[in-house]
């Protein structure tokens, strides 16, 4: 998931929002998105969570005698994170 279009769509509901559009059909179509944007950006984020842990502790664990198993969740994500700023 792009975060180019999580951007997005916190700009156009901020936007509609504030515009003062006649059409509430226009603004409430614009924090429908934005909600949906959001959560589907948290569900990949969980699931890529989930499936990261497991490929670490099933894959890479038994590849490289280095690699210690992640105990948790939250430490494939703050490696998702660490990675996605060193790049």
């Amino acid at each position: 998931m792009a975060g180019g279009s999580l951007l997005n769509a916190v700009a156009r509901a901020t936007v509609e929002g504030f515009s003062g559009s006649p059409s509430a059909e226009t603004r409430r179509e614009a924090y429908a998105e934005f909600i949906s944007t959001v959560l589907a950006f948290l569900l990949a984020v969980v699931i890529l969570g989930f499936i990261g842990k497991y490929l670490w502790n099933n894959v890479v664990v038994d590849l490289f005698s280095f690699a210690k198993p992640a105990r948790s969740f939250w430490q494939i994500i703050g490696l998702m994170i660490f990675w996605a700023l060193v790049k």
